[in-house]
Protein backbone atom coordinates (compact mmCIF):
# COMPACT_ATOMS: atom_id res chain seq x y z
CA UNK A 1 0.00 0.00 0.00
CA UNK A 2 1.30 3.45 -0.90
CA UNK A 3 1.78 5.59 2.19
CA UNK A 4 1.90 8.81 0.18
CA UNK A 5 -0.58 8.39 -2.68
CA UNK A 6 -0.53 12.13 -3.41
CA UNK A 7 3.09 12.04 -4.54
CA UNK A 8 3.48 12.02 -8.35
CA UNK A 9 4.94 8.97 -10.02
CA UNK A 10 8.70 9.51 -10.17
CA UNK A 11 8.97 7.71 -13.49
CA UNK A 12 6.46 10.15 -14.97
CA UNK A 13 8.42 13.12 -13.57
CA UNK A 14 11.62 11.74 -15.05
CA UNK A 15 9.99 11.36 -18.45
CA UNK A 16 8.52 14.85 -18.22
CA UNK A 17 11.94 16.31 -17.38
CA UNK A 18 13.46 14.47 -20.34
CA UNK A 19 11.04 16.38 -22.57
CA UNK A 20 11.12 19.80 -20.90
CA UNK A 21 14.67 20.16 -19.61
CA UNK A 22 16.41 19.84 -23.02
CA UNK A 23 14.23 22.71 -24.27
CA UNK A 24 15.04 24.77 -21.17
CA UNK A 25 18.73 24.03 -21.63
CA UNK A 26 18.50 25.11 -25.27
CA UNK A 27 16.96 28.44 -24.28
CA UNK A 28 19.48 28.89 -21.45
CA UNK A 29 22.51 28.34 -23.67
CA UNK A 30 20.99 30.39 -26.49
CA UNK A 31 20.66 33.38 -24.18
CA UNK A 32 24.35 33.13 -23.28
CA UNK A 33 25.16 33.43 -26.99
CA UNK A 34 22.58 36.18 -27.40
CA UNK A 35 24.07 38.19 -24.52
CA UNK A 36 27.43 38.36 -26.32
CA UNK A 37 25.62 40.00 -29.24
CA UNK A 38 23.13 42.38 -27.65
CA UNK A 39 25.18 43.61 -24.70
CA UNK A 40 28.38 44.32 -26.67
CA UNK A 41 28.92 46.35 -29.86
CA UNK A 42 31.27 43.99 -31.70
CA UNK A 43 28.77 42.48 -34.16
CA UNK A 44 27.87 45.84 -35.72
CA UNK A 45 31.52 46.71 -36.21
CA UNK A 46 32.45 43.29 -37.61
CA UNK A 47 29.53 43.45 -40.03
CA UNK A 48 30.89 46.74 -41.37
CA UNK A 49 33.47 44.70 -43.30
CA UNK A 50 30.59 43.39 -45.46
CA UNK A 51 28.19 46.31 -45.05
CA UNK A 52 28.80 49.18 -47.47
CA UNK A 53 26.33 51.37 -45.59
CA UNK A 54 28.86 51.76 -42.76
CA UNK A 55 31.05 53.77 -45.11
CA UNK A 56 28.17 56.20 -45.60
CA UNK A 57 27.70 56.54 -41.86
CA UNK A 58 31.45 56.76 -41.21
CA UNK A 59 33.50 54.47 -39.01
CA UNK A 60 33.75 56.88 -36.02
CA UNK A 61 29.97 57.34 -35.97
CA UNK A 62 29.48 53.60 -36.44
CA UNK A 63 31.64 52.89 -33.39
CA UNK A 64 29.84 55.52 -31.30
CA UNK A 65 26.35 54.43 -32.35
CA UNK A 66 27.02 50.72 -31.82
CA UNK A 67 28.40 51.43 -28.33
CA UNK A 68 25.34 53.55 -27.53
CA UNK A 69 23.02 50.75 -28.63
CA UNK A 70 24.81 48.12 -26.52
CA UNK A 71 24.72 50.47 -23.52
CA UNK A 72 21.02 51.07 -24.11
CA UNK A 73 20.30 47.32 -24.11
CA UNK A 74 22.34 47.00 -20.87
CA UNK A 75 20.16 49.77 -19.33
CA UNK A 76 23.19 52.00 -18.90
CA UNK A 77 21.32 54.55 -21.03
CA UNK A 78 17.68 55.24 -20.27
CA UNK A 79 17.14 56.23 -23.91
CA UNK A 80 19.14 56.72 -27.08
CA UNK A 81 20.22 60.27 -27.93
CA UNK A 82 18.02 62.01 -30.47
CA UNK A 83 19.54 63.11 -32.76
CA UNK A 84 21.24 61.15 -34.27
CA UNK A 85 18.76 58.34 -33.47
CA UNK A 86 15.29 59.04 -34.86
CA UNK A 87 12.27 59.02 -32.58
CA UNK A 88 10.71 56.20 -34.57
CA UNK A 89 13.66 53.86 -34.19
CA UNK A 90 14.06 54.76 -30.50
CA UNK A 91 10.48 53.59 -29.95
CA UNK A 92 11.16 50.35 -31.82
CA UNK A 93 14.47 49.67 -30.06
CA UNK A 94 12.76 50.29 -26.73
CA UNK A 95 10.31 47.53 -27.67
CA UNK A 96 13.25 45.31 -28.63
CA UNK A 97 14.93 46.00 -25.29
CA UNK A 98 11.73 44.93 -23.57
CA UNK A 99 11.90 41.59 -25.39
CA UNK A 100 15.56 41.18 -24.39
CA UNK A 101 14.63 41.96 -20.79
CA UNK A 102 12.00 39.23 -20.87
CA UNK A 103 14.61 36.83 -22.26
CA UNK A 104 16.96 37.78 -19.43
CA UNK A 105 14.37 37.08 -16.73
CA UNK A 106 13.52 33.80 -18.44
CA UNK A 107 17.24 32.97 -18.24
CA UNK A 108 17.20 33.75 -14.51
CA UNK A 109 14.08 31.59 -14.00
CA UNK A 110 15.58 28.65 -15.90
CA UNK A 111 18.79 29.01 -13.88
CA UNK A 112 16.76 28.83 -10.67
CA UNK A 113 14.93 25.72 -11.93
CA UNK A 114 18.22 24.00 -12.76
CA UNK A 115 19.77 24.90 -9.40
CA UNK A 116 16.70 23.69 -7.49
CA UNK A 117 16.62 20.46 -9.49
CA UNK A 118 20.31 19.80 -8.89
CA UNK A 119 19.95 20.48 -5.17
CA UNK A 120 17.00 18.10 -4.86
CA UNK A 121 18.09 15.34 -7.23
CA UNK A 122 21.89 15.56 -6.89
CA UNK A 123 22.05 14.07 -10.39
CA UNK A 124 24.18 16.30 -12.59
CA UNK A 125 24.78 13.32 -14.86
CA UNK A 126 21.23 13.64 -16.20
CA UNK A 127 22.14 17.01 -17.70
CA UNK A 128 24.60 15.37 -20.07
CA UNK A 129 21.66 13.44 -21.52
CA UNK A 130 19.55 16.59 -21.68
CA UNK A 131 22.41 18.33 -23.48
CA UNK A 132 22.63 15.59 -26.11
CA UNK A 133 18.92 15.93 -26.91
CA UNK A 134 19.12 19.73 -26.86
CA UNK A 135 22.22 19.71 -29.08
CA UNK A 136 20.45 17.58 -31.67
CA UNK A 137 17.50 19.99 -31.69
CA UNK A 138 19.88 22.92 -32.15
CA UNK A 139 21.62 21.09 -34.99
CA UNK A 140 18.25 20.72 -36.69
CA UNK A 141 17.49 24.42 -36.21
CA UNK A 142 20.84 25.36 -37.73
CA UNK A 143 20.19 23.09 -40.70
CA UNK A 144 16.72 24.64 -41.11
CA UNK A 145 18.20 28.14 -40.97
CA UNK A 146 20.70 27.20 -43.67
CA UNK A 147 17.87 25.97 -45.88
CA UNK A 148 15.81 29.15 -45.54
CA UNK A 149 18.78 31.52 -45.76
CA UNK A 150 18.21 32.16 -49.51
CA UNK A 151 14.72 33.39 -48.59
CA UNK A 152 15.80 35.10 -45.38
CA UNK A 153 14.85 38.64 -46.39
CA UNK A 154 11.27 37.59 -47.14
CA UNK A 155 11.09 35.65 -43.86
CA UNK A 156 12.59 38.51 -41.84
CA UNK A 157 10.45 41.28 -43.32
CA UNK A 158 7.18 39.55 -44.15
CA UNK A 159 6.92 36.83 -41.50
CA UNK A 160 9.04 37.47 -38.40
CA UNK A 161 8.51 41.19 -37.81
CA UNK A 162 4.74 41.27 -38.49
CA UNK A 163 4.42 38.26 -36.15
CA UNK A 164 6.43 39.80 -33.29
CA UNK A 165 5.56 43.49 -33.59
CA UNK A 166 2.12 45.08 -33.90
CA UNK A 167 3.40 48.21 -35.65
CA UNK A 168 5.62 49.29 -38.54
CA UNK A 169 8.24 51.10 -36.46
CA UNK A 170 10.80 48.43 -37.36
CA UNK A 171 10.92 49.53 -40.98
CA UNK A 172 14.09 51.60 -41.33
CA UNK A 173 14.93 54.47 -43.66
CA UNK A 174 18.19 56.26 -44.57
CA UNK A 175 17.58 58.84 -41.85
CA UNK A 176 17.71 56.06 -39.24
CA UNK A 177 20.98 54.94 -37.66
CA UNK A 178 19.61 51.38 -37.71
CA UNK A 179 19.47 51.51 -41.50
CA UNK A 180 23.25 51.75 -41.56
CA UNK A 181 24.12 49.50 -38.63
CA UNK A 182 21.63 46.69 -39.18
CA UNK A 183 20.71 45.84 -42.78
CA UNK A 184 18.96 42.51 -43.31
CA UNK A 185 22.25 40.71 -44.07
CA UNK A 186 23.42 41.68 -40.57
CA UNK A 187 20.57 39.73 -38.98
CA UNK A 188 21.16 36.73 -41.22
CA UNK A 189 24.78 36.26 -40.20
CA UNK A 190 24.06 37.11 -36.55
CA UNK A 191 21.33 34.44 -36.39
CA UNK A 192 23.67 31.90 -37.97
CA UNK A 193 26.35 32.92 -35.46
CA UNK A 194 23.91 32.55 -32.54
CA UNK A 195 22.79 29.09 -33.63
CA UNK A 196 26.37 27.97 -34.26
CA UNK A 197 27.65 29.38 -30.96
CA UNK A 198 24.79 27.73 -29.08
CA UNK A 199 25.56 24.44 -30.81
CA UNK A 200 29.20 24.73 -29.73
CA UNK A 201 28.13 25.45 -26.14
CA UNK A 202 25.92 22.37 -26.22
CA UNK A 203 28.81 20.22 -27.37
CA UNK A 204 31.03 21.61 -24.62
CA UNK A 205 28.37 20.73 -22.06
CA UNK A 206 28.14 17.21 -23.50
CA UNK A 207 31.92 16.80 -23.22
CA UNK A 208 32.30 18.34 -19.76
CA UNK A 209 29.39 16.77 -17.86
CA UNK A 210 29.70 13.16 -16.67
CA UNK A 211 27.59 10.58 -18.49
CA UNK A 212 24.50 9.15 -16.87
CA UNK A 213 25.20 5.41 -16.80
CA UNK A 214 21.57 4.60 -16.12
CA UNK A 215 20.46 5.94 -19.50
Amino acid sequence: MRLLPFLPNMSFLSQLKTIIFPLLLLLWLFFISLATVIYTPWTYQVNCHWNARCEQLGLPKTATSSSELASFFRHELSTLPSPPWSEKEIQHLTEVRGLYDQAFWLFVLITAIFVLDLVLSKRMQRYQSYAVISRNIMLGLLALMTLISPFFQFFWLEVFHPLVFSNQLWRTEPQDISWYLMPSNYFLWVIIFLLTATLVLHQLVVWVLPKDREL
